[in-house]
């Protein structure tokens, strides 16, 4: 299995665009990668216009615009620390999983936690 990640956007003027990730991610899947992690830009790593989590789905931006792209499945990452919010991104199909870091980092057993509470 490939899985790639793509800093997706990097809001700001000559940066990579979404519309140059959707570009990119045909010709990634094309080409053979089997998943996609979408996260921040190559210069930017945050969605200066959303700062709630999982901002890179804001606005069919990035995952959402992706994903309607590419056949493949597509991780969201950015900032998700509830799984409520996790949830609601899988319901709203902006994406196809859901990626934590940082939640897990801080806390080790947060996978589990929210298991429970789902």
């Amino acid at each position: 299995m490939i899985a790639l990640r793509l800093g997706a956007c990097d809001y700001m003027e000559g940066g990579v665009t979404v519309e140059d990730s959707v570009i990119a991610c045909r010709k990634f899947e094309k080409a053979g990668v089997d998943l996609l992690d979408i996260s921040g830009g190559f210069c930017v790593y945050q969605n200066p216009n959303n700062k709630e989590q999982g901002y890179f789905s804001e606005l069919s931006e990035l995952s959402e615009a992706i994903k309607k792209e590419v056949k493949i499945p597509v991780i969201l990452t950015g900032g998700i620390i509830e799984g409520k919010v996790a949830e609601q991104l899988l319901m709203d199909k902006k994406t196809d999983m859901i990626g934590v870091g940082r939640a897990i980092l801080k806390d080790s057993q947060w996978a589990s936690e929210v298991m429970q509470s789902l």
